[in-house]
């Protein structure tokens, strides 16, 4: 489902939430869909499906209110308008219950990903812009620049909220793909960050193979900076060894990895783990989403404490006879570019 190049857009529509007023604008009308309409919607899905930050999740058993609006469109497109309407209303109510949530334009579209259909649900936060103004005054022309404050995200910039659901099967691992910028709390009930996911859609956010892989490295590379800043040989050493189970490995297994790296210190191994369990990563091994690892770790950037910054494709910084860490002992190190035949400077 994230990883597609293109969508039909087969329905859509428009509904205003404007914060400061009581009741949500409902529209009667299906939005026409012309190419530029399209192209608009269609970028926005893709760009917010393929975005690193979007997450599994899976509706709450039980009565819910946008489900149920889902599962009756999926059953009967005719309902479409109905049950945008019914989404709109149950976004503005939980909108509503805090200042600190903005006003936006809320897109709901059934679109088709080959012969499955899905239902997205997109919230355009306004964004400033600005037009100019032509006038006469006195029989003279005033052109002027003025501010609009209503604006919708261009095709450049990124969705902050967007949920995309595919036809409910309770037995599937996952009811959606959602996209939710703002920092997941702990505080279910309370915590306003989390009024998208928990009071609007009312589902879980899953832990795939995906997250699990970008949470080992994260966690890793946070663990190093913080414990091995004065240990710059340790710090290479656990960094090398955790690309390299990346690269190579099918799974990762926490504790065996924690064990491989600092051998029989008991105390730094249970450190390592704990860690990695504050960062949302269980002591279990997981399946590498090795889709995930070409995509990001096609380069590798290091950055000195001299002020140096080096980037290089990942298997050229892998080749020793273009490049090579030399330990010296003392906490230090020698970084050493080799055989280079010529260069410039930008």
């Amino acid at each position: 489902m994230r990883n597609i190049e293109s969508v039909m857009v087969k329905k859509a529509i428009v509904h205003v939430l404007d914060r400061n007023g009581d009741e949500p604008i409902l529209t009667d009308y299906e939005q026409e869909i012309q190419e530029d309409i399209h192209e608009f919607l269609e970028k926005h899905i893709i760009k917010s499906l393929q975005d690193e930050e979007n997450r599994k999740a899976k509706f709450r058993g039980g009565i819910g209110v946008v489900k149920n609006a889902c599962q009756e469109v999926f059953e009967d497109e005719e309902k479409f308008v109905e049950g945008s309407k019914v989404i709109a209303e149950q976004l503005f109510k939980a909108m509503k219950r805090n200042n600190n949530i903005s006003s936006a334009d809320l897109v709901v579209c059934l679109y088709a990903v080959g012969d499955e259909n899905c239902i997205g649900v997109l919230k355009l936060d306004y964004k400033k812009s600005f037009i100019h103004n032509v006038e006469f005054i006195d029989d003279k022309l005033k052109i002027s620049i003025i501010p609009q404050t209503i604006s919708l995200p261009g095709l450049s910039q990124r969705l902050q909220k967007c949920a995309f659901i595919k036809e409910i099967d309770e037995e599937d691992e996952y009811d959606m793909i959602v996209l939710d910028k703002q920092v997941y709390g702990n505080d279910e009930d309370g915590d306003i960050a989390q009024f998208f996911i928990h009071d609007f859609l009312n589902c879980n956010i899953l832990v795939d193979n995906r997250d699990k892989t970008k949470l080992f490295k994260r966690a890793t590379e946070k663990w190093t900076r913080k414990n091995l800043k004065e240990d710059i040989e340790k710090a290479q050493e656990v960094r090398e060894e955790a690309l390299a189970s990346l690269k190579n490995c099918a799974e990762i297994d926490v504790e065996k990895f924690s064990q491989n790296v600092f051998g029989n210190d008991a105390e730094m191994q249970q450190h390592f783990i704990q860690q990695l369990d504050q960062e949302g990563l269980q002591l279990e091994s997981f399946d590498i989403d090795k889709a995930w690892v070409e995509k990001k770790m096609k380069k590798r950037v290091i950055k000195t404490d001299t002020g140096i910054e080096i980037k290089g494709e990942y298997e050229d910084i892998e080749d020793k006879m273009k490049f090579e860490i030399i330990r010296n002992g003392g906490g230090t190190v020698n970084i050493i570019i080799k055989n280079v035949r010529n260069f410039h400077e930008r």
